[in-house]
């Protein structure tokens, strides 16, 4: 067994006359590589949650600020089969309130809108490649008023709509780090 985390702090800040980075080049979390049980462009930045509107109108839901962190147990099953336990916690920030308003600032109680997930996830390792399928969980969920962030005592596994909006699949090539 072994075990793998990853650490990334990003800060980026727009130059000459421009007001903010171009979507293009700002950080963006969730997904098979980041923060796993949260879908790509559905997390942050901070305490906001994307629009319908935003997330048809914006290339990307990003941010100028990135904080992640991922840990990951990883060991053998049987052969060239893998498995892994791992958790997940990170977000995005803006530098101002232009798109997001003050929930998508970065502000000193940033640590309140860091987003946790866990999951498990099977590898089959063929040597040159690593087929990976990962199954994530969202335990903290920034969006979500002040003290109902944690959705521990919400989870209703039996639940088929809880299970759709909660349960994320990720299928990937290679590890995510």
């Amino acid at each position: 067994a072994s075990w793998a985390n990853r650490l990334f702090i990003g800060a980026s800040h727009p130059y000459g006359n421009s007001p903010f980075l171009p979507f293009s080049r700002q950080y963006i979390i969730g997904g098979a590589s980041s923060l796993r049980g949260f879908l790509p462009r559905k997390l942050g930045p901070g305490s906001s949650q994307a629009t319908e509107i935003q997330q048809s109108t914006f290339p990307q839901i990003g941010g100028d600020y990135k904080l992640e962190l991922n840990t990951e147990l990883r060991g053998t099953l049987a052969g060239r089969l893998k498995g892994a336990i791992f958790m997940d916690a990170g977000n995005i920030w803006m530098k101002d309130s232009l798109l997001y308003k003050k929930a998508g600032q970065l502000t000193k109680e940033f640590y309140k809108q860091i987003a946790f997930d866990g999951g498990v996830g099977v590898r089959v390792d063929i040597d040159i490649l690593v087929i990976r399928l990962d199954l994530a969980v969202p335990f903290y969920k920034p969006w979500l008023p002040e003290g109902q962030r944690w959705i521990f005592s919400e989870m209703k596994w039996g639940d088929p709509d809880w299970r759709k909006e909660n349960l994320v699949w990720n299928f990937a090539l290679g590890y995510p780090f």
